[in-house]
């Protein structure tokens, strides 16, 4: 399973509390998941604190500077993610597809039989925005789906995006049975024109079994500004289902405001939700293969 993390920055532990949460929870069972969580953050961050450092030398002054610093490291990631910048030659974009596959590569490393390991994939906020884009190039790059439709991206990064990436059927998304979107603001980020495309999920090539199992799961607090419902959004859905579920999350106090969003990682209601999908898969996973698959 791969845990991807959204705006901000977060330390690399980020998802330890959610990886504790439902290692308690799904107890033995826990021993059978690979987790990794997928940092990202760092990419940005060095030009976002260099960006900082030159606006507190501006000689006229600013108010509500703590708030402001944390817009720039915020409000910065989806801009520089999207933009079709470069980073000594290398657009961020795929920079961060990049490290996204650096850690399928480490679930992989850690699996017995990682060709027929379903995979799980838990995304904050625009995690679910890079994960979906990722998936968006790989059907492109494999040919599953045309490539005329509109992206999230302008046309130079899009070309550069849609280079195959991914060394194996996990990198690639072949064996994706379980995603989990939270606090998701791909709303926020599709193109400006109709039709809107959803990706393809599952992908065509996951066994049977799991396809049977798979699902899309995207929770939001109803408080939470930077969380939306999903499946309602598409003129193409490919045959995707995206079941929303609203859960308050956090404290009384703060689930009924918009600081909802960094709470789910902790949060027992979602915890153990996210558990019982993962126990689902491993269900389904565990489960006699029938013949041909």
């Amino acid at each position: 399973m791969v845990i991807i993390h959204g705006m901000g920055d977060p330390t690399p532990s980020f998802a330890a509390p959610l990886i504790d949460g439902l290692s308690r929870l799904l107890g033995d069972d826990a021993a059978a998941i690979a987790f990794e969580p997928c940092f990202w953050s760092d990419i940005l961050q060095e030009s976002q604190n260099e960006i900082w450092h030159r606006l507190q030398r501006a000689p006229t002054p600013m108010r509500l500077n703590a708030l402001r610093q944390w817009v720039v490291g915020t409000l910065g990631d989806p801009t520089g993610y999207l933009s079709g910048y470069e980073q000594r030659g290398i657009p961020v974009l795929q920079s961060v597809h990049q490290r996204f596959a650096q850690s399928l590569a480490a679930v992989e490393s850690r699996l017995n039989d990682p060709a027929g390991a379903p995979l799980v994939v838990l995304a904050h906020s625009l995690g679910g925005v890079v994960v979906t884009n990722y998936l968006w190039n790989l059907e492109r790059a494999a040919g599953e789906v045309g490539t005329g439709a509109v992206s999230t991206m302008h046309a130079g990064a899009r070309e550069v995006a849609r280079r195959p990436i991914g060394d194996s059927p996990m990198q690639r998304l072949e064996t994706l049975a379980g995603l989990v979107t939270f606090g998701c603001n791909i709303p926020l980020f599709l193109p400006p024109t109709t039709p809107y495309e959803c990706v393809r999920f599952p992908r065509p090539g996951l066994p049977a079994r799991l396809q049977a199992a798979a699902r899309w799961l995207n929770v939001y607090d109803p408080y939470d500004i930077l969380g939306y419902p999903l499946n309602d959004l598409w003129d193409e859905p490919h045959g995707t289902k995206i079941d929303d579920v609203a859960l308050e999350v956090g404290m009384p106090g703060i689930s009924m405001t918009p600081l909802s969003h960094t709470r789910y990682w902790t949060d027992d209601g979602f915890q153990s939700m996210v558990a019982r999908e993962l126990r689902r898969v491993l269900g389904a996973a565990r489960a006699r293969a029938p013949r041909g698959d």
